[in-house]
């Protein structure tokens, strides 16, 4: 909810870029959630091998996320530096959420 917040804010403040703003948000926040419950579901059923899930999981999210850039670059015509700083920021302010919530898992305190 912080991202769609954080979106809205800052479209009303800079309404002409609000469409690279929520393109920038959408993909990391969707492959977030998607990420966060697979990893969830793995590490109830399969506790033992999450350490090799993690390493296959963050080479998919990579190569997802290289199809997604050079499908929006190829196929959509916007402004790109705005998107790029969204998507920046949006990525790695994801990650870390992910980070500690898999942290959380691993200590068997769920969120």
């Amino acid at each position: 909810m912080i991202c769609f917040g954080s979106w809205g804010l800052l479209s009303s403040v800079l309404p002409e870029i609000s469409r690279e703003i929520l393109l920038g948000m959408i993909f990391p926040w969707s492959m977030f959630l998607l990420s966060v419950l697979i990893t969830q579901i793995m590490h109830l059923k399969f506790s033992f091998n999450i350490t090799k899930y993690l390493g296959i999981a963050m080479i998919a999210k990579m190569i997802l996320y290289g199809i997604i850039i050079v499908a929006i670059f190829s196929f959509m015509s916007f402004n790109p530096i705005p998107f790029i700083i969204s998507f920046t920021g949006y990525y790695l302010m994801l990650h870390l959420t992910e980070a500690y919530i898999v942290r959380s898992f691993i200590n068997n305190k769920q969120l």
